[in-house]
């Protein structure tokens, strides 16, 4: 990861999907996606269904998004898309601003996509530190 505008963000969840971290100084909620596929539908709706779990209890409206899924394996299969229609607006929805971290033109496509689906607003770039500079505007 490149240089940081602040002290490393402060995990508060994590399971072998997902990390949370709270940037408080930036204002920031990130979501790390790690590089260990899902297994099933039912493993990807429980594993989102508690990172939104866990980002209500920190109050979304004083926080800004980050989405980090620059090592998630790539997916698109029918099942795996209608499930992230339903998650993905109680995932993003809340928050100051919304930014996506990819690692490839694919990813930011798909990023993209996703973004047309349920009209939230977000920021999808590869550049961190840009993207910290967008989140952290209040």
């Amino acid at each position: 990861m490149s240089a940081r505008l602040t002290p490393a963000p402060k995990l508060v969840w994590q399971n072998d999907h997902y990390a949370v971290l709270v940037d408080a100084p930036l204002g920031i909620v990130w979501n790390v996606r790690s590089s260990k596929p899902f297994a099933s539908i039912e493993e990807v709706e429980a594993v989102l269904g508690a990172v939104c779990r866990c980002m209500d209890g920190l109050g979304r409206s004083q926080y800004a998004l980050l989405l980090d899924i620059r090592a998630a394996p790539g997916r698109n299969d029918p099942a795996f898309e209608a499930a992230l229609d339903r998650i993905r607006p109680l995932w993003l929805q809340g928050f100051r601003r919304v930014g996506v971290l990819v690692q490839s033109v694919v990813g930011a496509m798909q990023a993209q996509r996703y973004a047309r689906r349920d009209s939230i607003r977000r920021l999808i770039t590869s550049d961190e530190a840009a993207l910290l500079r967008y989140l952290a505007q209040r």
